[in-house]
């Protein structure tokens, strides 16, 4: 009787610990902007066409996202590959941290592009909603750091 209940007990926890394990796993990024539409959906009270907007705007960060993960792959085996060398190759570097400072750039241009076409989709009561959200966000997370 004891033997069995020890089973039981050790399967439960066992099913406990791989259930709480498999909550810490990344999502990826797709699954954060989904999470991040889902919250304004709710919180700004979002039309179906401005729910549609955001999808089409997540899909192309999204993919923006995939394309840079390639890129950020072939950097790292460049990076190695340089850090395995002799000498580092300093200029290959710059090369390197130029290109990715260009894709950055390209993709702040295009948010904040993206940003200004939703902005002119949302009514008065949208956007003081969203001030307010930024405002509470910013009060949760605004830590002195002196």
């Amino acid at each position: 009787m004891l033997k069995k209940r020890l089973y039981v007990g050790l399967i439960m926890l066992l099913i406990v610990g791989v259930a709480g394990l498999e909550g810490c796993r990344r999502h990826g990024g797709g699954h954060q902007a989904a999470f991040m539409i889902d919250y304004a959906t709710e919180a700004l009270d979002l039309s179906d066409a401005q729910v549609a907007q955001l999808n089409r705007i997540k899909a192309e960060f999204v993919e923006k996202g995939r394309q840079m993960n390639v890129d950020r792959d072939e950097m790292r085996v460049e990076i190695i590959a340089q850090l395995k060398s002799e000498t580092i190759d300093q200029q290959r570097l710059k090369q390197l941290v130029a290109v990715k400072r260009a894709q950055i750039e390209e993709l702040i241009d295009l948010m904040i592009e993206r940003l200004a076409e939703f902005h002119r989709t949302l009514s008065p009561e949208q956007k003081a909603r969203l001030v307010a959200k930024l405002e509470t966000f910013n009060q949760w997370h605004d830590h002195d750091w002196e």
